[in-house]
C-alpha cells in the first residue's frame, strides 16, 4: 500500500517487542529439580522438538537426576504425547498464565529442530529470569551469545548436558539470567519495539513528503 500510495520501498524491521513488567524478573530457583517448555503443542514444530526431546533427551536426564521433573505448558498437546506416560514428564494443557507454571524451573528448554517464526518464547523466559538451553534453531535469529545470554545444544546428549548443568550449578544460572534479562531490557522490551515504529514512522512521513513536494 504504502508503495502503490506514496512509492516508499525500503522495508524495516521492528524488533520483537516483550512486556517487561508482565513478564517480570525473579532469580532463578532452587529446590525440586525442575525443566519447562512453553509453546503450542498444536503446532507441529513443537511436538516435534518435545517429542524428541522426551523420547531421547529426557531418559538422559532422569538417569542421572531421577527426581528431575519436565512440564510442557501449551495448548492442545497431542493424545499421543500426553498417553505416552514419561517418568516425570506432565503436560498442563492450555493455561491462563504460563508464568504460575513456569516459575520455578531450574531450566527453560527450546528442542526445536524445524521451524520459523519470532522466537519469542526465548525472550519472555529471559526476561522472567528463566536459564535458557537452545538448539541452534530454536534461538535461531535472535541477537544472543552462547554462554552468556543462554546455553547453545544441538543433539540428545548435548541437550542432557546442558539441561543437568544448569540444574546443578546455581551461579551458572543466576549468570544467565542476569544477563539475559538485561539484553531484553535494552533491545527488546516493548519500550524499545515502540520507540523504533515511531521512528519509523517519521521516516516514512519525512520520505512521503519529500516525493509529494514540488520540484
Amino acid at each position: 500500500m504504502f508503495e502503490k500510495n506514496d512509492g516508499l520501498t525500503t522495508v524495516r524491521a521492528i524488533p520483537t517487542g516483550v512486556d517487561l513488567d508482565f513478564f517480570s524478573w525473579q532469580a532463578p530457583a532452587d529446590g525440586v529439580p525442575t525443566v519447562v517448555f512453553t509453546g503450542s503443542m498444536d503446532w507441529e514444530a513443537n511436538v516435534d522438538g518435545i517429542r524428541f526431546y522426551i523420547d531421547e533427551v529426557w531418559p538422559r536426564v532422569r538417569a542421572r537426576l531421577p527426581s528431575a521433573l519436565l512440564r510442557v505448558i501449551g495448548k492442545n498437546p497431542p493424545a499421543a504425547l500426553v498417553q505416552h506416560d514419561v517418568p516425570g514428564v506432565s503436560f498442563t494443557g492450555f493455561v491462563d498464565d504460563v508464568r504460575d507454571h513456569a516459575r520455578g524451573a531450574q531450566a527453560f528448554v527450546i528442542p526445536l529442530r524445524v521451524g520459523g517464526g519470532t522466537r519469542i518464547k526465548a525472550f519472555e523466559a529471559m526476561a522472567m529470569g528463566l536459564p535458557v538451553v537452545s538448539t541452534s534453531i530454536g534461538i535461531e535469529g535472535l541477537d544472543v551469545e552462547d554462554g552468556t545470554h543462554f546455553l547453545r545444544a544441538d543433539g540428545a546428549e548435548p541437550l542432557a548436558d546442558a539441561t543437568l548443568r544448569l540444574i546443578a550449578d546455581g551461579a551458572l544460572r543466576l549468570r544467565l539470567s542476569r544477563a539475559a534479562r538485561e539484553l531484553v531490557e535494552a533491545q527488546f522490551g516493548h519500550r524499545v519495539a515502540a520507540e523504533a515504529f515511531g521512528r519509523i514512522l517519521l521516516e516514512a512521513v519525512a520520505a512521503i513528503e519529500a516525493v509529494k513536494a514540488p520540484q
